[in-house]
């Protein structure tokens, strides 16, 4: 790939954010990004005021390394030519979509957003929409080409504006038609998918979750109504009916508005739901068209994503016997209500780490609980405060018996973080230990025949972030080490 100064700032005179021009246009480049640590010889490098650190007080650093240019959103003073911008996110965003040559131009988006049920909303989708292995998935548990094979494991939930662009431009190059991802709602106040277009935008709910950095429910609610924003004008938007909070959203243009959920006034509608210990079996109506589907997915929270996934591909025009079909097929997620053991007891692990979610997850486990129910769960450090009174209170009345324990403390002190989840449990018998990897083995030593063990926080994680180091911490091979045997 390759591409000069000047197309980059002929992109930013149209996108109408250019403030100030270099001296010089003619410049080849090597490369794009924001990461002064990443810098080398001939690339444009893109100071971006963070929310962490400030991407101007690197440029000096950038240019010793071998910049060849710079975008900045304030003068700086360097020997090499400074692009001046009145957003360097959105700057970030366009630079990098020139640089790769515009890959999300040769894809059909399909973005997910959402408090909760995004990571399973989107490999659901990216399941019933991968005919010919060409539907890729972006989102918490990496990038995975049709293929299922890994880009990369693990990262944000959407990469930020450079990184989303190399990663489109690689699934490109390894055959993706459609790439369904997960739009976070950092994501959209950051600007991270400007310059993308969307065939499809799903919403699935919205409940208290980083209030740390939207500070009210109603920013974290307008960033997620961003979306909209980057839907394409013939675009399909599928709207959660059971979530009035999105009555609001603006209609599509020329595009398709597609509801689901049980209401009965939705498109695609859901009822007659049976929870089964291997899965779910409903009934889902399209149009005027009525099935009875088995999907291997566990817990009501999950018949809202099969609805969702199955909105958005029907109104990508997969048709209603390739959705039925491929739903009773639908792949296990990590993570996500993932049976780590069945038998002489369930152990389920779960990403749940906001208050609904962790009361979804509970609900879902309760009627698999033969016997007792325990609930395994904490609060990470340095994130949202708020959410940990109330999930104590939520583990402690929704458990036979809740363990809390720690879930990535960050800087903070795991037994601060307990303390301040233990106000919620006041009353009410539990058990505590700090140290997670000892509470799953208290937790197992407690398990009788027929009861059922919901590790919740940590899902697909496999590390547990202390102070500023991620320890190796995968619960998947810690139950198969405790319990002296394979897993699920």
């Amino acid at each position: 790939m390759s591409t000069s100064l000047d197309r980059i700032v002929q992109a930013f005179a149209g996108a109408g954010i250019l403030a100030a021009p270099p001296d010089r246009m003619a410049v080849p480049l090597t490369g794009v990004t924001d990461d002064s640590r990443a810098i080398g010889p001939g690339m444009l490098f893109c100071a971006v005021k963070g929310t962490a650190a400030d991407g101007h007080a690197f440029v000096a650093n950038a240019v010793e390394r071998g910049a060849a240019a710079v975008i900045a959103s304030r003068p700086v003073d360097v020997s090499v030519p400074v692009v001046i911008v009145s957003d360097d996110r959105m700057a970030a965003a366009l630079a990098a979509a020139e640089w790769y040559e515009h890959p999300g131009s040769a894809l059909t988006l399909v973005g997910v957003t959402g408090t909760n049920g995004k990571s399973t909303t989107v490999n659901v989708i990216r399941h019933l929409s991968n005919q010919r292995a060409r539907a890729a998935s972006i989102g918490t548990l990496g990038a995975f080409d049709g293929k299922g094979e890994a880009v990369y494991r693990e990262g944000l939930t959407t990469p930020g504006a450079i990184g989303l662009q190399a990663t489109l431009a690689e699934l490109v190059k390894r055959g993706s038609g459609v790439v369904v991802m997960e739009v976070s709602s950092h994501a959209l106040a950051q600007r991270r998918v400007d310059g993308l277009s969307f065939q499809a935008a799903v919403f699935t709910n919205l409940t208290h979750d980083h209030l740390d950095y939207h500070t009210t429910l109603g920013e974290y609610l307008a960033a997620k109504q961003r979306l909209v924003e980057y839907l394409a004008d013939d675009g399909v938007q599928v709207v959660n009916l059971d979530e009035s909070v999105w009555n609001r959203l603006p209609q599509p243009c020329s595009g398709l508005r597609i509801t689901y959920g049980l209401d009965p006034a939705a498109d695609v509608q859901g009822s007659d739901v049976q929870l089964e210990p291997d899965g779910t079996v409903l009934t889902i109506r399209l149009g005027s068209e009525t099935r009875r589907v088995r999907s291997p997915l566990l817990g009501g929270f999950n018949v809202s994503n099969v609805l969702a996934a199955t909105a958005c591909a029907w109104g990508l025009d997969v048709d209603v016997d390739t959705l039925v079909e491929r739903i009773a097929a639908a792949p296990q997620v990590p993570g996500r209500m993932e049976r780590l053991v069945t038998e002489p007891y369930l152990i389920l692990r779960d990403y749940a780490h906001t208050p609904d979610a962790l009361q979804r997850a509970i609900d879902a486990a309760r009627p698999l609980a033969r016997n007792r129910l325990y609930v395994l769960f904490g609060c990470g450090g340095d994130r949202d405060r708020k959410k940990r009174e109330p999930m104590g209170r939520i583990a402690v009345h929704g458990a036979d018996v809740a363990i809390l324990t720690s879930d990535n403390p960050r800087t903070e002190d795991a037994d601060a973080i307990l303390d301040e989840i233990a106000v919620g449990m006041e009353g009410h018998a539990y058990v505590r230990v700090v140290d997670r990897r000892q509470a799953i083995k208290r937790a197992i030593e407690m398990l009788e025949d027929g009861d059922c063990l919901l590790l919740a926080g940590k899902g697909h994680e496999t590390y547990q972030v202390v102070g500023t180091q991620r320890l190796p911490f995968d619960e998947q091979v810690i139950v198969r080490d405790l319990i002296g045997g394979a897993t699920a």
